[in-house]
């Protein structure tokens, strides 16, 4: 009995010493070679490489608060606290080629406000070298970086809608550049025709044309731009000069010109607008500031007015609270006349934006 219980004992630690040696025999493959992204300083900072691949990727954006108070700067209406919140999201894939840089760019923002969300493809396109091709903001606004430092910089406006649109660009020595481009036209505007109460922007026959040049130095620079919209045969122009005359104190001043804005071609000889113009009457002008108070805080000031007799002023600090992070309190003051009704408008904004 004695030895039957051995056997047992001795066969059953052989069944367990097998089973043991079977799973050891399962042996874990070796941990892959950690592959680390490298960064791209090809195309400037934020770029590192996709891996597996000889191409750069950027990605960057920011995200917004506002916090809207008291009258609108744009119609005089007080919707009381008007809060904003937006995020923003850009990416652009780039490479060396043959011909020049290889650019693949995108821009989208998701909106929240009156309890409303909304997403918006504000911008993609591809880019070679000097050309252009996609749908982005208006080379007749971009070329010229807009207008100043202030939230509220286009109360009087300054900029047609975003378009799909071809350009080409050739950088030539000592800060000169030149541009010209097509541009589809997008958006839409009130005739004041009651059978047809909608104009609309876009090209048909023929996209609209633009061309630019630029001189940029280190006492500022000179831009100018002109569009001439193919449905409504008028042109308009915009001249822009900026002025570095401290290391601590800049200025600018911008002028928008538009042809024929008395004109009836429009739906029952109604005003037939131009796409590129889109402030009131035959000319418009924005000046404004920047005073860099410390390292830390910056005073933005602009003010604006177009011949149909609109003002519009705004004034804010820009602190910086940290790296990424800006604290831009704002206060806007406009006078409406003409097309916008009379009356005046008196508000606030407080933005708060980290970038990333």
């Amino acid at each position: 009995m004695m030895k039957f219980a051995l056997l047992a004992n001795v066969a059953a630690i052989s069944l367990f010493a097998g089973s043991a040696f079977a799973a050891d025999a399962i042996v874990a493959a070796s941990p892959e070679p950690m592959s680390y992204v490298r960064v791209c300083d090809a195309f400037g900072k934020g770029y590192f490489y996709i891996p597996g691949t000889e191409t750069c990727l950027k990605v960057g954006g920011y995200v917004r608060f506002d916090s809207i108070n008291g009258e609108s700067p744009f119609d005089g209406i007080n919707r009381g606290w008007a809060p904003h919140t937006r995020a923003t999201l850009r990416f652009d894939a780039a490479s060396d080629t043959e011909y020049g840089e290889l650019h693949g760019f995108m821009e989208h923002r998701y909106d929240v406000q009156n309890g409303d969300s909304k997403f918006t493809l504000i911008s993609t396109y591809i880019e070679l070298g000097g050309f252009r091709a996609g749908y982005s903001d208006s080379r007749f606004d971009k070329w010229l970086d807009s207008a100043g430092n202030v939230v509220n910089d286009d109360v009087i406006d300054y900029s047609p809608p975003r378009t799909n649109q071809i350009s080409y660009v050739y950088k030539g020595a000592n800060g000169f550049s030149a541009l010209v481009g097509l541009e589809e036209g997008n958006g839409s505007y009130k005739t004041g025709d009651a059978a047809e109460p909608t104009g609309y922007y876009r090209a048909n026959d023929w996209p609209h044309t633009l061309a630019g040049l630029k001189l940029k130095q280190d006492w500022g620079g000179l831009s100018l731009i002109g569009g001439y919209d193919t449905e409504a045969e008028t042109f308009a122009g915009k001249a822009r000069l900026d002025l570095t005359l401290t290391k601590a104190f800049s200025i600018f001043v911008m002028g928008g010109y538009q042809s024929d804005w008395d004109n009836e071609r429009g739906p029952g000889n109604t005003r037939m607008r131009n796409f590129f113009a889109s402030w009131n009457g035959d000319w418009a002008v924005w000046s404004g500031f920047t005073a860099k108070m410390t390292p830390k805080a910056s005073l933005n000031g602009q003010v604006a007015y177009e011949e149909d007799g609109t003002f519009a002023s705004a004034l804010n600090v820009k602190y910086a609270v940290a790296s990424g992070l800006s604290l831009q309190p704002e206060l806007t003051y406009t006078k409406f006349h003409g097309l916008r009704g009379d009356g005046d408008a008196f508000g606030g904004t407080i933005r708060l934006q980290r970038d990333f």
